[in-house]
C-alpha cells in the first residue's frame, strides 16, 4: 500500500496505540480523522499533532463506536474534511470483565464495533459501491491465542476479531469490494488499559505479573502497523510484540472460497 496522500479514520485513537498509529501514519504523509470517546484527550492529541504535522492534515471527532449513528458520522466527517477514505483502523477497546455490565461492554466494544466497523469500511471504501477500495486493519490481541483465564472476556472477544477478519478477508470479499482486510495484534504494551489488565491478573494469580512480561512501547506498534500496511496480504493475521518488528501469524489454512 503507497501511504502517502491517502486518507485514514482512526478508532480509540486518543492515547495509546491509537495514537502512535496515527503519528506515524501521519509522518508517512497520511491524513487522519481521530475519532475517540474522550473528547478531552482527543482534542489535546490532535492539537499536538497538528503543530508537529501540520493543521490540515489531522482532525478530530467524537465517537462512539457502541453507537451506530456516532460511529458512521466519523467516516461521513472522514469524507467531508479530507474529501475520501482509503484506511480505517478499528482499534479502539477496553477491558473491564470484573463485573457483568463490563463484560457487556468488552463485547459491544472490542467485537460488535469493529464488526460494524468493517462494513462501514466496506461502504465508504469498497469498489461495489462506487468507491476505489481500501484497507480495514482490526486490532487483535495476542492473548486471542494464548490462555489468559483472568481476561478470558477480552480473549474471547480478540479471537473473534481474529477469526472475523480471517474470514472476510478472503479472496472472494477482496475480489468483490477491493477492500484489504487485515489483523494486527499487539503483545503486551505500555498503554492506558495495560494497568486494568495487570491488576485483573495480579488479583487472580496473587502474582506480580508485569514484572513475568516484556512491555512494549506503543511506538513498536507504530513503527511495526506501517510495515503491515505496506505489505500485509488481504486476511493475513499478524503480531507486533517484545518489542520488536512484526511478524505475520501462520495457520493451517482450510478454506471453502471460491
Amino acid at each position: 500500500m503507497e501511504l502517502k496522500g491517502t486518507v485514514a479514520l482512526v478508532t480509540g485513537a486518543a492515547q495509546g496505540i491509537g495514537k502512535a498509529c496515527v503519528d506515524y501514519l501521519l509522518t508517512e504523509g497520511v491524513q487522519v480523522l481521530i475519532a475517540d470517546i474522550n473528547k478531552s484527550a482527543g482534542e489535546a492529541t490532535k492539537k499536538e499533532l497538528a503543530k508537529k504535522h501540520g493543521a490540515s492534515n489531522v482532525e478530530f471527532i467524537y465517537c462512539d463506536v457502541t453507537n451506530d449513528e456516532s460511529f458512521e458520522d466519523s467516516f461521513r466527517e472522514a469524507v467531508k474534511k479530507f474529501g475520501k477514505l482509503d484506511l480505517l483502523i478499528n482499534n479502539a477497546g477496553i477491558t473491564n470483565e470484573l463485573m457483568d455490565d463490563g463484560r457487556k461492554e468488552i463485547i459491544k466494544t472490542n467485537f460488535r464495533a469493529v464488526v460494524k466497523g468493517t462494513y462501514l469500511g466496506m461502504k465508504y471504501m469498497g469498489k461495489h459501491e462506487g468507491k476505489l477500495g481500501g484497507t480495514i486493519v482490526n486490532i487483535g490481541s495476542t492473548s486471542s491465542y494464548i490462555t489468559a483465564p483472568p481476561i478470558s472476556v477480552y480473549s474471547a472477544t480478540k479471537a473473534a476479531v481474529n477469526q472475523f477478519s480471517r474470514s472476510i478477508g478472503t479472496k472472494s470479499h477482496y475480489d468483490r469490494t477491493g477492500v484489504r482486510v487485515i489483523c494486527v495484534n499487539p503483545g503486551y504494551t505500555g498503554t492506558t488499559t495495560l494497568p486494568t489488565i495487570a491488576k485483573q491478573i495480579d488479583q487472580s494469580t496473587k502474582t506480580n505479573f508485569l514484572n513475568e512480561k516484556i512491555i512494549q512501547s506503543v511506538e513498536n506498534v507504530g513503527e511495526g502497523m506501517i510495515t503491515i500496511l505496506k505489505k500485509a496480504e488481504p486476511g493475513s493475521l499478524w503480531a507486533i510484540e517484545d518489542n520488536v518488528a512484526p511478524k505475520r501469524i501462520e495457520f493451517e489454512v482450510v478454506t471453502h472460497d471460491n
